[in-house]
């Protein structure tokens, strides 16, 4: 059999996608740790803090890109990542200018404002998010599909119709519909619906011998979603970052205090979070094709409908958005954590001064620092190497 090229074809077209996703995913969170530096950046201008280079990247330096305000921007090889070096930020020099020369309170904020940069990314995220998907109007129910062969389909059911009534009751509610359905297998009943403003009388029987996979009488069945105000949705979308802040903080307790059991096997680097990344991108890929199918079958029956439902509201970009909206909560919430060179770290020597007035030895703080460091940068090593092999054994 000759080989008309269509297996090369297919496989060069996953390649890219491959490809795609990638360069999404690196994209994406190189983004999210710019716009922690930027926090950084930017409060260390507010307190007149002198910032000698905001890096693009991680060094080795690739280009010098421009000076500005007495900052030089530069360009990075590791695309993971930036970074902001204040002034005298590691040394015991107090000069104008200098971090040290912010008072503990400034130099406080400046720690906080990366972290709190993360937060306000995922806040920003969900308000995307919900002000494109809505909300369910809970009172009015759809027919989200019509399974072939099946009495919606005899009797003339349509994608889009809003049942009104069923069996003579009014339709405020799931409920409605699948008790009396259920209370009346194998008998005849009628459905009304509005279909693009008309009203319409069926009959139907319900099948109660129906597969395991399909209704009785052959629907789905949904809401159609509501558009939030920009209000609402700010206020929604605040709601659902402290709530992933809460999960996270209380995960982490849980982890702690030892009741969630979890090793290093469990701990996944960047390779292990691409693949998470590559989950989300492919429902979001199914959710763009149920829709270009929704849409065929709509056109094919010649429906339409002034309401949108769940699966139409998704955005193809929805679970990618969720993902890198949890990813900065925990960039963020991490980041405040005690630990040695994370903010969190820093932010423990300064309790001291803020408190007592009084700082803590040089040495002890650089001391504390540099075995954190070493502990991270092992523990960051196993990481990878764990991730390595799994990419390796597939």
């Amino acid at each position: 059999m000759e080989n008309d090229g269509s297996l090369v074809s297919v496989t060069e077209i996953r390649k890219d996608e491959l490809i795609l996703i990638i360069a999404q995913f690196i994209l994406a969170f190189g983004v999210m740790v710019f716009l922690h530096e930027l926090g950084h950046f930017l409060a260390g201008k507010l307190f007149k803090v002198e910032i000698e280079e905001f890096g693009i990247g991680l060094p080795p330096r690739m280009i010098k890109l421009f000076t500005w305000g007495g900052t030089l921007f530069s360009l990075n090889w590791l695309p993971f990542g930036a970074f902001v070096k204040p002034k005298g930020e590691f040394e015991n020099d107090a000069s104008s200018g200098g971090f040290k020369s912010a008072k503990p309170w400034q130099q406080l904020l400046i720690f906080v404002s990366g972290p709190l940069m993360n937060l306000l990314t995922a806040f920003v995220i969900y308000i995307v998010c919900f002000l494109q998907i809505g909300y369910p109007d809970q009172t009015t129910v759809l027919i989200d599909r019509v399974e072939p062969s099946s009495p919606a389909e005899s009797a003339g059911l349509r994608i889009g119709d809003q049942i009104t009534k069923i069996g003579g009751q009014k339709v405020d509610a799931f409920s409605v519909v699948t008790d009396y359905v259920d209370r009346n297998l194998d008998k005849e009943i009628t459905i009304e619906v509005n279909r693009n403003g008309v009203l319409m009388e069926l009959s139907l029987t319900p099948d109660s011998s129906h597969a395991e996979d399909r209704g009785p009488m052959g629907i789905v069945i949904t809401y159609p979603m509501e558009d939030y105000t920009i209000g609402e949705g700010i206020i929604i979308a605040a709601s659902e970052t402290m709530t992933m802040i809460r999960q996270y903080i209380t995960g982490i307790g849980q982890l702690i205090t030892g009741k969630v059991q979890m090793g290093i096997e469990s701990i996944v680097g960047p390779v292990g979070m691409f693949s998470f990344y590559q989950d989300a991108a492919k429902m979001d890929e199914q959710i763009e094709v149920e829709q270009e199918q929704r849409k065929a079958e709509r056109m094919e029956e010649g429906t339409t409908s002034q309401r949108r439902t769940a699966s139409e509201a998704a955005s193809p970009w929805l679970n990618r958005l969720s993902f890198f909206a949890i990813i900065s909560i925990a960039l963020g919430v991490t980041n405040l954590f005690p630990i040695p060179a994370l903010d969190g770290g820093r932010i423990l020597f300064l309790i001291p001064e803020l408190i007592f007035r009084k700082k803590l030895p040089e040495k002890f703080e650089y001391y504390f620092n540099s075995i954190g460091m070493i502990c991270l940068l092992i523990l960051m090593a196993v990481i990878m190497f764990k991730d390595i092999f799994m990419l390796s054994n597939g």
